[in-house]
């Protein structure tokens, strides 16, 4: 077993819970249509238009979009407990899976024992305020309800037919979707790493000499402040610190003013180093965003190798 090959394993959990978060916003897009048709049937005129006054009477709209945002609270409540139980599971397989290769490295037990769901738990939980999951969802639920409401309310008012709003709806839950996914992402890739950080501190404890490098992506998407981190070497208990001004013990779990920036859709690794040995080739990506092997490097480095025509 090797990094990539538990990079490969993680990320299809990471894809599992992401097909469980799609079924959630489908599920709930077919039953605000179904709630958007009988709406319609009942306020239509015999040429099929709906007037404002009327979708109005009796406080009609009020009170469809009072149900739709009571469910949409469930949803949000629902895939917290998805991203959560998702964060635990990819924990607890990171953590056994780097223990594997720290323990087959050094040929000496290093696992005290499997983690108890209640260390896991508190492993994860973060101290950061601004960067914790529950609030982070709770943002996001306000825009996809003002989202929706919109969507409805405006279309109506406007003489829009069912099929216009309907299409509105079904780009607002996919945006919805796709936010929600990058947040279970996020942390999924948050729990990974800490998975690895902590498996790291137990080597450490252990006697073995452990160090940690920050290893950014190299490809042209990576972000300057990460591209500046890439390579800096620190104590297993020290901090990594970014242009920015954030602060964290390993990718993703940066903190600071703009933490939320460093963090989210973050494609850095932790790379651990035993007894100061160094690998020698490391992966990155070419023109075609093809993934390659070449020299271990910086990314500075490797920037000014590019530029040299990738010349030995």
């Amino acid at each position: 077993m090797n990094q990539e090959q538990i990079k490969k394993q993680i990320e299809q959990l990471i894809a599992q819970t992401e097909k469980e978060i799609d079924k959630v916003w489908s599920e709930r897009l077919d039953s605000i249509l179904k709630i958007l048709t009988t709406l319609y049937e009942k306020v239509s005129d015999k040429d099929g238009h709906v007037g404002w006054t009327e979708v109005n009477k009796f406080n009609r709209l009020n009170k469809e979009l009072d149900m739709i945002a009571k469910e949409i609270t469930g949803d949000y409540s629902k895939i917290a407990t998805i991203i959560k139980k998702s964060q635990e599971n990819i924990y607890l397989e990171a953590y056994l899976m780097h223990m594997f290769i720290y323990e087959f490295t050094t040929q000496k037990i290093v696992m005290p024992q499997i983690p108890r769901i209640e260390t896991i738990r508190e492993a994860l939980e973060l101290p950061i305020e601004y960067i914790k999951l529950l609030p982070t969802l709770a943002k996001q639920r306000m825009r996809v309800l003002d989202r929706i409401r919109n969507d409805i309310a405006q279309g109506i008012m406007a003489g829009e037919g069912f099929g216009n709003i309907a299409k509105r709806l079904r780009e607002s839950l996919g945006m919805t979707s796709k936010q929600s996914k990058r947040v279970a992402r996020t942390e999924g890739g948050r729990a990974m790493m800490t998975a690895k950080y902590k498996s790291a501190v137990e080597l450490h404890e252990s006697g073995i000499e452990v160090k940690k490098v920050w290893q950014a992506t190299l490809d042209k998407r990576t972000r300057t402040t990460h591209r500046s981190l890439d390579g800096q070497t620190v104590g297993i208990y020290e901090e990594f610190e970014s242009p920015s001004g954030c602060k964290g013990q390993h990718p993703k779990m940066l903190y600071g003013l703009n933490s939320a920036a460093e963090n989210i859709n973050c494609r850095c690794d932790l790379m651990i180093i035993i007894d100061g040995k160094l690998p020698e080739v490391r992966r990155a990506k070419n023109d075609d965003d093809e993934s390659i092997v070449i020299p271990y490097m910086t990314y500075d480095k490797y920037k000014s190798w590019v530029k040299g025509g990738r010349a030995a």
